[in-house]
């Protein structure tokens, strides 16, 4: 288990990098009105692909150790064709995303959406390496399409993003699918009621992360209302920059929930998740730290001057990014145990925080507000997952709260790697 988290840790870090390279090259050849515009785009297809997950999501990783896996993917398949085309046309009808990118937003949301499906599968065979290869893949590819538009044939535009995201979630769909082919030759193709397992327990998921979705980025379209797609631009850089910190959290969760959803032992489950919320803590306690001490200089060096507010952006976050981390434990455990509807119920919390502070601190203090109130509707959800979680698992306060073993097992772990150094 330790091999796979410091493995998908590595790949969560590479990508990390690799999406901080993509910010920075969109940013500086397109600014913040351009990258405005991409955010909105990159929002509808996470939409999109959100419904699409009511079926094909992260309910295919508790799903695919229990069926057979051809009775899943067939309504997951045309579940996402359904859902991309009726989601693409609302939301050009309500002019959410740019009228000219409608049908791009609907084939990059299927390509996506049967992508994540293959990925879900991946990961519900526990096939973690290959699950990280196809993600390492999919945003090498974003980056190497755009330096080659952006560089090699003088493209600058929003269309060559369109494009590099084209390549890269096609490429990525055919090979993933190759990787799961042996999986589901010569079984029978469609169950009801399996069909019916899958819309009941993905419908907690999704309606969780459809909520949390908007808990993340109802704030765009205030923003845009409000200000301008400049603006918008520069929180959504900011929101990018900070949620980096995230990497080590999410290689833990998916780890975490892919060995939950194949166990039995509850005890072994609410141990691994406190033992997993310490970690996290401290860890992203470290990231954010060195974050907050860039000075707004930094980022005006790597962006330019377009984004000279990015610092107050991240400061305004940073409660919030720590209250995802722990959440993002508690919401595997619970998917993982077959409880995915905490999860729903955490989301609807955070959403009615969204909501009310949204509206209310955004166009008073911009791009700061919208910070302030991700945070406050990410910790009030969070906080009600702990609550929880501490009330059904039956853990002790303390066995969340004491954090000295972990001090201790961290510092061996150093003095071991400095120690193996110094013998070379």
């Amino acid at each position: 288990m330790i091999r796979k988290i410091i493995s998908t840790t590595a790949s969560r870090l590479l990508i990390a990098t690799m999406n901080l390279a993509i910010v920075w090259l969109a940013a500086r050849n397109l600014g913040a009105e351009g990258m405005g515009t991409i955010s909105l785009i990159i929002l509808g297809i996470s939409i999109n692909q959100m419904v699409s997950a009511l079926v094909g999501g992260s309910a295919l990783v508790y799903l695919v150790p229990r069926h057979p896996l051809l009775q899943l993917l067939m309504p997951a398949w045309i579940w996402a064709v359904i859902v991309s085309a009726g989601g693409s046309y609302l939301l050009g009808w309500l002019k959410l995303v740019p009228e000219e990118f409608i049908v791009d937003l609907f084939w990059i949301s299927l390509l996506q959406s049967y992508f994540i499906i293959n990925q879900n599968v991946l990961l519900g065979k526990e096939k973690v390496f290959h699950f990280n290869l196809m993600a390492v893949v999919q945003v090498v590819l974003v980056l190497g399409t755009l330096v080659l538009l952006f560089g090699g044939f003088n493209l600058i535009s929003v269309r060559s993003y369109i494009i590099a995201l084209y390549v890269s979630f096609g490429v990525v769909f055919l090979i993933s699918y190759l990787l799961i082919f042996k999986f589901i030759f010569g079984q029978r193709w469609w169950s009801g009621h399996i069909l019916k397992e899958a819309f009941r327990f993905g419908g907690y998921l999704q309606a969780a992360s459809f909520m949390q979705l908007f808990n993340y980025r109802l704030s765009y379209y205030i923003i845009e209302k409000y200000f301008d797609r400049a603006t918008l631009g520069v929180f959504s850089i900011g929101v990018q920059i900070s949620e980096s910190v995230w990497i080590i959290s999410k290689s833990i969760a998916m780890v975490q929930y892919a060995r939950i959803a194949n166990s039995h032992d509850h005890v072994y489950s609410r141990d691994l998740t406190t033992a997993f919320i310490r970690i996290t803590t401290l860890l992203t306690l470290v990231m954010l730290g060195v974050l907050l001490l860039l000075p707004s200089s930094f980022f005006v060096l790597i962006f330019h001057s377009d984004f000279s507010n990015l610092h107050q952006v991240i400061l305004s976050l940073s409660a919030g990014i720590l209250a995802v981390a722990i959440s993002l434990m508690l919401s595997h455990y619970f998917s993982g145990s077959g409880k995915p509807w905490h999860n729903t119920i955490s989301s609807g919390i955070g959403l009615v925080f969204t909501l009310l502070l949204g509206f209310t601190l955004i166009p008073r203090f911009g791009i700061t507000g919208a910070g302030i109130t991700a945070s406050a509707a990410y910790t009030a959800g969070m906080l009600y997952q702990l609550i929880v979680f501490m009330k059904i698992s039956g853990a002790k306060w303390q066995s969340v709260l004491s954090f000295s073993a972990d001090f201790s097992m961290i510092r061996k772990l150093l003095t071991s790697v400095y120690d193996r150094t110094k013998k070379r």
